[in-house]
């Protein structure tokens, strides 16, 4: 063993001596074991292998930088930005594919999985698709969809070889628990140009779904199967609108959505686990499958009960944060492995601390360690938690 792997154990044998004096710690309901894991013998990919692909949301230059992670722990990755519709057509008919090809062609050569990320996202629509238009009007909604058929099109037949699956809407919900979409006011503008409420409104997620499953089916009938996700956030508490969407476009659009990416940004004790199982089982019994879609735990607690924002200061990762941290990432891949025969995937948002959107969201600047490797690529107690376990 090397002299730096020793180091490494030597460090986590310490933070393994104060589980037992944290364990009483918010959130730490479920103890793991840490004890420590030499990783470069039991990878992560390798280690669930049996239950469902593990991912990482990666940018090219980290195929460079933490390549050596990246090629042995993960076996499926995202283009954390580069698919979005604001990184490859900034402006109408320039298709700019250079960053997603680099990661595509990564996971071609090293055998990877990839997740298309994302085809429609009201944060990531760059402003020219609404230029000259007037919501609500028939000639807004036929250029409207024609500009989205073009876009989706286009990427996906240059990724379809490799992507397994599509998040093809993103974040559509309302946060609001009056709403079922999110609106104009909470700054979509697809649903105000397609009418503005919700019977027109929702429009625009089936033209979504439909144009993707079209190019697939285009490319080999059959080949959309369990392809077409629709992905969100808080899915704990918008699950069962989201069902209500599925179950529209499936009986009165005649179009079935494949499945249901639950984002999984979620904090040491946020939310429970049990809430976080009964949506998944709700999920599987109407008809769909689920992934885990954008897992991190962010150190933070910065959301009350009622929603209401209160950031907290920055923190230090002390010992006894990363040993909280790693007893929630431990419960949280114990329900995953429970679930496995329901889910097809789970991708971590992002591979090591030092790169994470957490460092930018909710608070600029405020420094976040949410990941399962550290600021120095190195696993974190929550690798041991995920890994120390009987098959």
């Amino acid at each position: 063993m090397s002299q730096r792997r020793k180091a490494q154990f030597i460090r986590f044998a310490l933070v393994l001596g104060l589980a037992a004096a944290f364990s009483g710690v918010a959130g730490c309901q479920y103890l793991a074991d840490l004890t420590p894991v030499d990783t470069t013998q039991r990878p992560i990919a390798q280690t669930y292998a049996p239950y469902f692909p593990v991912g990482a949301a990666v940018s090219s230059w980290q195929l460079k930088a933490v390549e050596t992670l990246v090629s042995t722990q993960f076996s499926q990755l995202t283009c954390e930005n580069a698919m979005k519709m604001s990184y490859t057509q900034a402006s109408e008919g320039t298709f700019t594919f250079g960053e997603a090809d680099r990661v595509a062609e990564y996971a071609r050569q090293n055998k990877k999985r990839m997740v298309g990320h994302t085809l429609l996202w009201h944060h990531s629509t760059p402003s020219w698709v609404f230029e000259g238009l007037t919501p609500g009007q028939p000639d807004t909604i036929q250029t409207l969809r024609r500009r989205l058929k073009t876009h989706i099109e286009a990427v996906v037949r240059r990724y379809a070889d490799v992507v397994e699956n599509w998040d093809v809407v993103n974040e559509v919900i309302s946060d609001d628990t009056s709403k079922l979409f999110r609106d104009q006011s909470e700054g979509s503008r697809w649903h105000a140009y397609f009418g503005g409420d919700d019977d027109a409104g929702r429009e625009y997620v089936y033209w979504a779904f439909r144009y993707t499953k079209d190019v697939l089916e285009s490319i080999r009938p059959g080949f959309s199967k369990g392809k077409l996700y629709l992905n969100d956030y808080n899915v704990v508490t918008k699950y069962k609108k989201i069902l209500r969407l599925l179950k529209w476009l499936d009986e009165e659009k005649g179009l079935k959505v494949d499945g249901v990416g639950l984002q999984g940004h979620w904090s040491l004790s946020w939310p429970a686990v049990g809430d976080i199982r009964h949506a998944i089982d709700a999920i599987v019994a109407a008809g769909y499958s689920v992934k885990i879609s954008e897992l991190d735990v962010s150190i933070y607690h910065d959301y009350a009960m009622d929603g209401s924002f209160s950031p907290q200061p920055e923190r230090v990762f002390t010992k006894e944060l990363q040993v909280e941290q790693a007893h929630r990432y431990g419960a949280l891949f114990e329900l995953f492995r429970e679930q496995s025969k329901k889910m097809t995937s789970v991708t971590l948002w992002g591979v090591a601390d030092d790169s994470t959107w957490l460092n930018a969201h909710p608070v600029a600047g405020r420094k976040n360690y949410p990941l399962l490797f550290g600021t120095d690529h190195q696993p974190k107690a929550a690798v041991f938690a995920i890994l120390n376990f009987e098959p």
